[in-house]
């Protein structure tokens, strides 16, 4: 080793013992990788799926797509098994993860459906957030992919943002996230341009945008439009950037991701490489990035020092025939989108809600395990506010549980009684011990709702999950004692949020 090398590894060496956080310019030297400066404080990255069903990944029972990648994470962390999305499509999750809170608690969410892409954003300035709690306490925080939690102020569902404006705000960078790049909403929707913190990105000033109706907008050229196919490889490489300039200081990254929502637009370097078709072609992608998110951190010396939680924002799109196309050729190859679980994104059976969950920490989750408790994304930010050593205020979170203990500690830690859900057309349904009890709603869905309520998912039902995992057999009028006992719980827990250990 060159004296001057070894001058700086001693040096290194010295700045990694006081705790300091450096970048490391030779990180991929063997010594480098030795003495990956050790922070006080872990890094958290977030790595949210869209539509990923509860089958769709190798550690999860798929066996057409290989996964090896997240797989890898489930080896090395952490595997949950009954961790629960609040609602069973994209906005209710998103809203949950990262206020703590059922969304419909928020009367600036639709009852039904999703957010309107240019609803208004979610969140009072002065609510705590998961991006807010981790900026207060000395984290770098960014962004980067699909936001759908709205931009602009508004107090109702009905308003829509005007796109034409040179800078969107609030959104993002106004409830914690130092940097945010991605989309507004879905890939599809407008204004399918890229958004940099508040402005398009590639508008300079006095490029003209128009708004077309109250929703497509026209923008100074056609080329400012991103191309579908190239849209989850530039919010990965986005998410590398991030973790490139935020070292040395201890940062909280959140990558939501387009995969596997529709359209179905895997990159050309990866069609044709799983057995699965297009759709398993995508989420192969999906496995290359989480990869990039893995190899960039153990570039920067900080893999062991940061937990990743992977997971999904609601069930997979199980295709009934072609119509859906990408998802039926996965199906005729004999891939279950969402397992053994019954239903599917949308609906208020468990393949809507039920989800991959897997948390990775090294010298604090134990590696290989499982866990069969109880969990629901809105229990994020308790988690995180436990990890920081940080409390919340009494009006923060109030659906969120600390599951740090079920993270790290005994499998079996108890996280919560139960969790409420709520299906995309407002059917409620709660999961407590083995039971899942459905209740039949005649509260009629609001004028304009999108989403139609199926008969056969808004009528009283009780499943033993235990007993029947596909939810099969309805045992509602066998077990009336468990239906009062549920139904009060369920009541309850709507008036009142969650008792945080």
């Amino acid at each position: 080793m060159a004296a001057t090398s070894r001058r700086e590894f001693l040096k290194l060496m010295w700045w990694g013992t006081a705790g300091a956080a450096l970048a490391l310019p030779w990180s991929g030297s063997a010594y480098a990788k030795a003495v990956a400066v050790k922070q006080a404080k872990p890094n958290f990255v977030l790595i949210l799926a869209d539509d990923l069903g509860y089958g769709d990944v190798g550690c999860y029972g798929a066996t057409k797509i290989k996964t090896p990648n997240i797989d890898r994470l489930a080896q090395e962390g952490r595997r949950f098994t009954n961790a629960y999305c609040p609602g069973s499509v994209c906005s209710p999750t998103r809203y949950g993860i990262m206020a703590g809170r059922y969304f419909w608690r928020e009367p600036r969410h639709h009852p039904t459906g999703v957010l309107a892409p240019g609803g208004p954003l979610l969140f009072d300035l002065d609510r705590v957030t998961l991006a807010r709690l981790f900026q207060k306490n000395g984290y770098v925080t960014g962004a980067v992919g699909k936001w759908h939690l709205g931009f602009g102020v508004g107090d109702k569902p009905s308003y829509r943002y005007d796109w034409s404006q040179e800078e969107m705000k609030p959104g993002p960078c106004e409830i914690g996230f130092d940097s945010f790049y991605g989309m507004a909403a879905n890939v599809g929707n407008a204004p399918r341009i890229f958004i940099e913190n508040h402005r398009f990105v590639g508008r300079k000033p006095g490029d003209k945008v128009e708004m077309v109706g109250r929703a497509e907008i026209k923008p100074w050229s056609p080329d400012a439009e991103y191309k579908e196919d190239l849209v989850a490889g530039v919010i990965a490489k986005k998410a590398v950037e991030f973790i490139e300039r935020a070292q040395g200081k201890p940062f909280f990254l959140y990558l939501a991701t387009n995969i596997t929502h529709n359209s179905i637009t895997p990159a050309a370097a990866c069609l044709g490489k799983s057995a699965c078709g297009p759709y398993g072609d995508f989420i192969q992608e999906l496995d290359m990035h989480v990869g990039w998110v893995r190899a960039a951190l153990e570039k920067a010396g900080v893999l062991d020092n940061t937990v990743i939680l992977f997971t999904s924002d609601n069930g997979g799109v199980v295709a009934e025939n072609e119509r859906l196309a990408a998802q039926w050729q996965a199906k005729q190859a004999g891939h279950a989108i969402c397992g053994a679980l019954r239903g599917r994104k949308h609906s208020v059976y468990e393949g809507g809600f039920r989800v991959p969950y897997i948390v990775r920490w090294p010298g604090h989750v134990p590696a290989g395990t499982q866990s069969d408790t109880l969990l629901c994304h809105t229990d994020i930010l308790a988690s995180c506010a436990a990890l920081l050593g940080a409390s919340l205020p009494a009006n923060a979170g109030e659906d969120s549980c600390n599951a740090l203990a079920a993270w790290q500690g005994e499998p079996g830690a108890k996280v919560r009684e139960s969790v409420v859900l709520d299906s995309a057309s407002g059917v409620f349904a709660i999961r407590s011990g083995d039971w899942k009890l459905i209740a039949k709603t005649d509260v009629p869905p609001p004028p304009g709702a999108k989403q139609a309520r199926p008969d056969q998912e808004n009528k009283n039902q009780l499943y033993n999950l235990a007993q029947d995992p596909a939810e099969a057999t309805n045992v509602w009028d066998q077990n009336q004692e468990v239906v009062k006992r549920l139904t009060a719980l369920l009541e309850q827990a709507k008036k009142k949020g969650c008792t945080r250990s």
